[in-house]
């Protein structure tokens, strides 16, 4: 799955800014390999990742993997997760 840049995007599976996971973003640059400071292990890495701008108050710029976005969903798209309806039938009144 790839990302446009423009696209907004929910931030997921984050690694150091777990905060920011459900946070809204927007895509602000393709997928490139990039390399930056890895914050758990304080080294620097090169990784495949996309420049994301998350938008909330304290937001910044952040380099996300494909793994660690995921597309917004429209009003009329399913869900991945198949809602089952309650099918028992109610006890009678007697």
């Amino acid at each position: 799955m790839t990302f446009k840049v423009g696209e907004l995007v929910i931030m997921q599976n984050a690694s150091y800014y777990t905060e920011w996971n459900g946070a809204l973003g927007v895509v602000v640059s393709p997928l490139a390999p990039r390399t930056s400071m890895d914050l758990l292990s304080m080294q620097y890495r090169t990784n495949a990742s996309y420049r994301v701008k998350v938008l909330t108050r304290d937001g910044i710029v952040v380099d996300a993997r494909p793994h660690q976005i995921r597309r917004l969903q429209g009003p009329d798209e399913a869900t991945s997760q198949s809602r089952q309806r309650d099918r028992s039938t109610p006890a009678g009144v007697s």
